[in-house]
């Protein structure tokens, strides 16, 4: 049996969606809200790796009873556990690529991506819940780290001087993806695979959050690139999942600054 615990399709929960529409697998949807807090409910499922992994809400992969967080892993277990659509990215040195590119995007344009994301969009939608309730509920959550992103978020602790720098620290691994661009049509090589897939899902939101930073101006191949990715069927049918209407305003505390500053 295989289970996609996910939200909306936005950032790290759109990933795995796209690999599973493009391998047209079948799978059951288990939608939920983590602004909500749905993922500490006691039957949603866990382990040691899915509570420290620095994703933190999700998505979760449960197959056959085995949960598979972290989404750039999920990529790479969709990819190779399923027939379908060939994902990986080539030889030896591509996958080295793709997996050296997964590594350095999480950790850069993730951190980035969900501090924006959640300045413009979690703060506000928070602000309409009771306050005293979601306090509450953010005040059991463990580890400490996750517990302390939530209560930052809860005060809208996001001043303008951190967005500033966190808009100027993108512009880094903006770059190095716009310059492998410029070496061959996809980041990992000539053909397309997860690589694609996890950097599209975080850095077609930045004409949004960061239009200084992604533009057609001064990142051409960038926004060629999210161009070609949107026409794909299976990130058309993975964003047909959303359920607001609105998936580019979901987001949830990523990895924290202090990890990639």
């Amino acid at each position: 049996m295989l289970e996609l615990h996910h939200w909306e399709p936005n950032t790290f929960f759109l990933k795995p969606l796209i690999a599973l529409k493009e391998k047209e697998v079948a799978f059951t949807s288990r939608y939920f809200d983590p602004t909500r807090f749905e993922q500490f409910a006691p039957a949603f499922p866990r382990n040691v790796e899915s509570g420290l992994h620095l994703e933190r809400e999700g998505p979760l992969l449960v197959h056959d009873g085995t949960i598979v967080s972290s989404s750039y892993f999920m990529l790479e277990y969709i990819s190779e556990a399923f027939p379908g659509a060939d994902l990986s990215p080539g030889d030896s040195c591509e996958h080295y690529r793709a997996r050296a590119s997964g590594q350095f995007l999480g950790l850069t344009l993730g951190a980035g991506v969900s501090a924006l994301g959640c300045a413009k969009y979690l703060v506000p939608a928070l602000a309409k819940l009771d306050a005293a309730t979601v306090r509450a509920q953010i005040a059991a959550i463990e580890p400490q780290e996750r517990r302390g992103s939530w209560a930052a978020a809860m005060a809208g602790g996001y001043d303008d001087k951190t967005l500033v720098t966190v808009r100027e620290r993108l512009k880094f691994p903006v770059k190095r993806v716009e310059d492998a661009l410029a070496k061959s049509a996809w980041l990992a090589g000539a053909n397309y695979s997860v690589a694609d897939i996890d950097a599209f899902a975080m850095l077609s939101v930045l004409p949004d959050l960061a239009p200084d930073v992604v533009n057609a101006q001064a990142t051409p191949r960038v926004i060629d690139f999210i161009g070609r990715m949107r026409e794909r069927r299976a990130v058309k049918d993975a964003l047909a999942m959303s359920r607001t209407g609105k998936p580019h305003e979901a987001f949830v505390p990523g990895a924290e600054p202090s990890r990639w500053g």
